[in-house]
């Protein structure tokens, strides 16, 4: 019974023995696998956090994006007949009479809603006036500049200082300006010859606006 008692410690221990061993050459075979660095977790982190911060600015800034509907746009819709109105002359060819848009049916007319405040405006005029005396003064159209705010006086005397050749109006009460729902300037209609609105810049005239505007009344530049 003793033998058999001392047997069974004997293959206890033996048994502790080899557990023992197996942790150990456990342990040693984990201590060889390649650590991760210890900020790998910490810069992913930050990556997420940056896409995150990414997607917010970009949203952000699609949020304060102008609508179409907020900028400016054309009161009379392409093809839509012009409005007719009589103004006085105050500036440039022709003062102190007046002109009726409707006297012109049959001839392509350009109206440039201007003010003498408005800096792009200003900077439109001289390119105006050339492309005026290139093609204008030779009866291919009729270009009329259209103020409402200045006082008649300024009209005459802003024509004069520019060289203006083309009759510069003015819209006293402004219902012309209604009437084309004018709500920037510069404002321009380019009207063919049957008195049907053909195209409109919200905008300063550019060679590349023009010669689209010409187009549109059958006019090359």
């Amino acid at each position: 019974m003793a033998q058999k008692l001392d047997k069974g410690k004997q293959e206890q221990a033996l048994a502790r023995i080899q557990r023992q061993e197996l942790k150990t050459e456990l342990a040693g075979n984990y201590a060889q696998l390649p650590r991760r660095p210890h900020n790998r977790r910490r810069v992913i982190t930050f990556i997420i956090l940056g896409m995150f911060a990414l997607l917010a600015a970009l949203f952000g800034w699609l949020v304060l994006l102008p609508s179409p509907s907020q900028q400016p746009v054309a009161g009379v819709a392409i093809s839509a007949p012009a409005p007719d109105f009589t103004l006085p002359i105050y500036g440039g060819a022709g003062v102190g009479g007046s002109i009726s848009l409707r006297a012109l049916r049959g001839h392509p007319v350009i109206l440039n809603f201007w003010s003498e405040s408005c800096l792009p405006c200003r900077s439109e005029f001289p390119y105006l006036e050339r492309i005026y005396k290139q093609l204008g003064a030779q009866g291919q159209f009729t270009l009329l500049g259209i103020n409402q705010a200045d006082p008649k006086d300024d009209i005459s005397s802003f024509g004069a200082d520019f060289n203006i050749t083309y009759p510069l109006l003015f819209d006293k009460g402004g219902e012309t300006n209604a009437s084309y729902a004018v709500t920037a300037i510069p404002t321009t209609y380019f009207i063919d010859s049957n008195g049907i609105v053909r195209s409109v810049f919200v905008q300063p005239l550019t060679p590349e606006t023009m010669r689209q505007g010409l187009s549109s009344i059958g006019i090359r530049l």
